[in-house]
């Protein structure tokens, strides 16, 4: 029988880590153990951890990163704690739907030259409602659709793409062993960590099914003033060498989507050269002109830190 350990990276979430927990626990087809790494300075977490514990079927185990250790360091302490022979990432504001694991493991079953199993995700809210319209847009535009289920895309465009999603898949154990995320690649280590298995060649299936539920909050990393992750995925998708008329498409169509908001990543993180970079680059320089071009040239020339400006 397989065995599933579900790690769980928390940071200040206990009420939400008790939703993902318990998704979790409802699943037709029970993971071997849920493993969490927590990044809370506080015992909050700790706490509501021990209250799951009394009432679980499986074992669960928690580690609080004492200093923290930041996302990429705990999902790689997370891979080195995991006991099961798969293993599936889940962020703690997401959720699992009930048959996810069930379904995912029987296509390892059904074929054990996969590497790596998803499906599709729905869009909820903060409260957890389901949004239908963004629901069918967010999974067209990263091509988890009928027509491409199953290996229709090879791995190195499945990654490419992003139809490998940023967590609720289901990977073999001695991957991640070897191949964990990378620590420099900032707020997109999860996309990065994809890139790579991608180039490796490991082998990818979709399964056109909604398997998870994926949280859209204002308090998600994409959001930050801090957060480098489309300048990030800008640099990788920048460097990559298509080999398929399908990449080459898709790297373009990510590039020109990903420019704007790397640009405004970029200043705020005190890389103008890099933004002035990209604000030339074949991707943005035809919109220079446009109304959010002319911003963006503004923003580039007279955005400063506010405490910057106040500096003694």
């Amino acid at each position: 029988m397989t065995k599933v350990s579900i790690l769980i990276p928390t940071y200040k979430r206990p009420d939400l880590l008790v939703e993902a927990v318990k998704s979790c626990l409802a699943q037709t087809y029970p993971p071997y153990e849920l493993v969490i790494g927590d990044d809370s300075p506080d015992e909050v977490t700790a706490q509501v951890v021990d209250e799951l514990k009394k009432e679980s079927p499986i074992t669960i185990r928690y580690i609080h990163n004492k200093p923290s250790l930041k996302q990429a360091r705990n999902v790689n302490m997370l891979f080195d704690e995991a006991k099961g022979d798969k293993v599936m990432i889940l962020h703690d504001d997401d959720l699992l739907m009930p048959e996810s694991l069930e379904t995912l493991v029987n296509v390892f079953e059904r074929d054990p030259s996969v590497s790596v199993a998803f499906g599709k995700q729905y869009i909820i809210t903060d409260t957890g409602e389901i949004d239908p319209e963004s629901s069918i847009t967010f999974n067209q535009d990263f091509y988890r659709i009928e027509k491409f289920e199953g290996t229709a895309l090879s791995p190195f465009e499945s990654a490419l793409c992003q139809q490998f999603p940023n967590n609720g898949y289901l990977i073999k154990a001695d991957i991640i062993k070897k191949m964990q995320w990378n620590t420099d690649a900032g707020d997109a280590c999860d996309y990065e960590f994809g890139y790579r298995l991608g180039l490796a060649g490991y082998k990818m299936y979709f399964v056109n099914k909604f398997l998870g539920k994926y949280r859209l909050s204002a308090g998600s990393i994409s959001h930050s003033k801090t957060s480098d992750c489309a300048y990030q995925a800008y640099h990788i998708l920048s460097n990559s060498k298509p080999n398929s008329p399908f990449s080459e498409e898709v790297r373009a169509k990510r590039l020109y989507e990903r420019a704007p908001i790397a640009i405004t990543e970029a200043v705020n993180l005190g890389k103008r050269g890099k933004a002035v970079e990209i604000l030339f680059s074949e991707w943005y320089r035809k919109r220079i002109l446009s109304l959010q071009g002319i911003k963006r040239v503004l923003y580039i020339l007279f955005y400063f830190e506010p405490k910057k400006l106040f500096r003694a």
